[in-house]
Order: structure tokens, then sequence, then C-alpha cells
């Protein structure tokens, strides 16, 4: 088979297996002639700042463009004016080092229920696709929201544990990344970062990339911001993964699906979190404001 072909057809797989295990296909709200369909790459949105992860397939085929936006109009369908645009922003390409294309944009909802997602995608030579979808707010998520305190979990370090091999699924392991737990990072009273992700397991094929961006923020922050890698399955990682069990800290944090990565401040408060795929360019002006003991704005392309 063309190597091309095959590239693409794993492409496909991935981005529908990222659809299934991290987030859920948005149907469009009405008949639409598009070649263009996205897909929502999250599993749950609140009320307050959301991240909105999007994959685009084109004619079944993930679209890889690092030039495309997105225009993004917000509407709540469930208030009296359904119609009326309640917020306007734009999501930018956020695959670099990921084996898809993602595209990211942020949007705050003041209240939960279902919300109008409508997407404005550029075509050349062409007027933009109009493409609505919907989102439902939920009143109470499952994950930890922007705001909640940190749950001071007992993860697994070297000091219970001294081989890594066991404690974390990355092949190439960091112990800097194995030195606290949670609980000792909130009384540290120093912002930290904890990703949630398996590496050798992962169901999105989003871990590992991550956990290179771990690594490198974390050089980066050294001294500023601890860092933590909570691994998904307890040791042996292939039985746990076959059985579906996870660690304790998955539990405690409510998260159903992988990677999950949260941007906490000395305090032990929440001000970032991000479901799925992630990429330096937009993580490490979060890191920059988070070290700086700042808010954490959407990062401005």
């Amino acid at each position: 088979m063309n190597k091309r072909i095959l590239w693409a057809i794993v492409i496909t797989l991935l981005l529908s297996i990222l659809i299934s295990a991290c987030g859920r296909g948005a149907e469009p709200e009405s008949d639409t002639t598009s070649a263009i369909v996205p897909v929502l790459a999250v599993s749950e949105l609140t009320p307050g700042p959301n991240r909105l992860a999007l994959g685009l397939l084109q004619n079944g085929t993930p679209l890889n463009d690092p030039e495309l936006r997105l225009g993004m109009r917000l509407f709540f369908l469930d208030g009296p004016e359904p119609d009326t645009v309640q917020a306007e922003s734009t999501a930018v390409y956020r695959g670099e080092g990921l084996p898809f294309g993602l595209y990211v944009g942020y949007a705050t909802f003041d209240q939960p229920g279902g919300w109008g997602l409508e997407l404005s995608i550029p075509r050349e030579g062409n007027t933009p696709d109009l493409v609505r979808l919907r989102l439902d707010v939920l009143e109470r998520p499952s994950a930890p929201t922007v705001g909640d305190p940190a749950l001071p979990s007992q993860n697994l370090t070297v000091a219970q544990e001294p081989d890594l091999a066991k404690i974390s699924s990355d092949p190439d392991p960091d112990p800097e990344l194995y030195q606290l737990t949670v609980a000792d990072a909130i009384a540290a009273r120093k912002p930290f970062v904890v990703a949630f992700s398996t590496p050798g397991y992962c169901q999105t094929a989003v871990c590992a990339p991550n956990q290179l961006v771990l690594k490198r923020l974390k050089d980066q922050y050294k001294g500023q911001v601890n860092f933590i890698h909570v691994e998904v399955y307890p040791f042996p990682f292939g039985e746990s993964f076959q059985a579906q069990r996870r660690v304790p800290a998955m539990v405690e944090w409510g998260l159903r699906t992988e990677p999950w990565t949260f941007l906490v401040d000395a305090d032990g408060i929440i001000q970032a979190r991000y479901e799925g795929g992630i990429t330096f360019a937009e993580l490490e002006p979060a890191l920059a404001q988070l070290a700086a003991g700042e808010p954490i704005s959407p990062p401005v392309d």
C-alpha cells in the first residue's frame, strides 16, 4: 500500500479514537452541504472559561493546515434570544508535534445549558463555510474546573517506588516528574503543573507528545514551577490497561478520559485545564503567567 495512503488511514483512525476516547462528535444543528465536518475533541464543558479543541474532517480525512483559522460565534440556545450572538472568538492551529491537526479556541459560558457554536471555515476561492454545532454545558462536570482547589492526591513517587519503570509507562521517564505528590505540591505553596497521561497506552495518541512538551516546560521553568506526571494505570500497566483499572488519583480527580493537564497556582487553585493534546506554543505563555502569579489568559495569536 502507498505510504501516503497508509498514513492518511492511520491519522483518520487516530482522530476517530480521539473523538470516542477524549471527547465526542458534535452534530450540526441543521443540514449542511459543507464537505468539512468539525468534531469537538473535549468530553465536557462547564460554566466559566473553557478550551474548545476541534478536529476537522474533509471527505473523511483529517485536515492539518497550520494556516487555517476558524471564526467562532456563540449563541445561548436555551435563552429567549437563541439567535443573538453572545460572544465571538477564533480557533487557531494547535497541532505542532501532534499526530493530527487540532484547532483550539477559548470561550466563556455564563450559564449551563444548550449553546450553539457557529464556525466560519475559510475555503480558498470560495465564501467561508458556516457550520453550527450544539454544545451542552454541564452545571457540574466530572473533572475539576478553573477556580476549584486541586485535590491533594497521594500519587506514586520515587520515594515509594525507586524503579521508574514501575511508576510510568514513559519509555524515557524524567525522574524530576516523580518527586512530589499532588499533596506535596499544594503544601509547598508554589505553582505547579500536574499531567495525567499514559505515554505507553494512550488511546488518543497524544500522551507521548504531551510528555515531551511537559519535559521542555519543566526544564525552562525549573525552580519557578513544580511539575508532576501521574500515570493513568498502575503497574503492571498492560494488565491494568486491559482491565481499565486506573490509579486512585484519576478517580479522585473524576477523570474519565486521558490525557489531562492542570495548571495550579501557589494557593492550590486550578487556573487552567487542558483535555487532550497540548503544544508548547499554547502552554508556554500560560506557564509564564502562572510562574509570575498572574491570571492565565488565552494566548494571543
